[in-house]
């Protein structure tokens, strides 16, 4: 019985002085919706991961133009970078999408993703 508490104290001091994995998240959305509505939008998003065990970097990016004579526009940077030449370094991930349902609607979107 000691024994297990020994070693439970152990796993769980070993995990506090483990580097924590750290991720960089970016959720970025523009919606017009309704009847005759507009969204413009223009964000830039910097992520930079580093460390030993670094989590991703993530990065979604949406344009929805929906409904009735709806317009959004949106321009879009995106920059991720991964902790350079580490061999358990986090992945970099960028979704982008754009969307015009309806009539008469417009999605414009400009987007750029830079990832190293």
């Amino acid at each position: 019985m000691i024994r297990t508490s020994l070693l439970a104290g152990f796993a769980s001091l070993a995990l506090f002085a483990a580097p924590a994995m750290a991720q960089n998240v970016s959720n970025i959305s523009n919606t017009a919706a309704g009847i005759g509505n507009t969204a413009t939008q223009s964000v830039t998003t910097m992520q930079r991961g580093g460390g030993l065990f670094a989590g991703p970097n993530v990065a979604n990016v949406a344009n929805t133009a929906a409904g009735i004579g709806n317009t959004a526009a949106q321009g879009a940077t995106v920059l991720q970078r991964s902790g350079g030449r580490v061999p358990f370094g986090g992945p970099n991930f960028a979704n982008v999408s754009n969307l015009s349902a309806g009539i008469g609607n417009f999605a414009g979107q400009g987007a750029l993703v830079r990832q190293r």
